[in-house]
């Protein structure tokens, strides 16, 4: 049994919803009679259990890259959340984690990560 599929059903309903249909939070939150904070919140408590331990990266930044994996940021704040992750070790390998376990529903909606060793590469020039 995969990951994905341990996870409670609410949980695992709201990213798919997220992922296959390109759903909102808000969307989602009129959808399942849910208000938008449970619904960010079912989706928040989904990637912790997907993700990697957290070493270094705290809730607040987790829960920015689980909003830009979800497709739940503006383009603008997109461009921040990659540009972090790109210049953050932890950033960059709880993403990754998460995406890797996300795939089997997100198909093309992930967005494009920065390579897993930009930093050290960068660092080592």
């Amino acid at each position: 049994m995969s990951r994905l599929d341990a996870l409670p059903a609410d949980q695992k309903s709201v990213l798919q919803l997220l992922l296959r249909q390109g759903k909102g939070y808000d969307d989602l939150s009129g959808l399942l009679r849910l208000d938008a904070d449970e619904v960010r919140t079912r989706a928040y408590d989904a990637l912790e259990t997907l993700g990697p331990g957290a070493a270094g990266l705290s809730a607040e930044r987790r829960h920015e890259i689980a909003d830009w994996l979800l497709g739940q940021r503006d383009p603008e704040e997109a461009a921040a959340t990659r540009a972090f992750v790109d210049g953050s070790t932890a950033g960059r390998v709880w993403a990754h984690g998460v995406a890797r376990e996300l795939e089997p529903l997100a198909g093309d909606r992930l967005p494009d990560l920065p390579a897993e060793g930009a930093v050290a590469q960068a660092e080592a020039q």
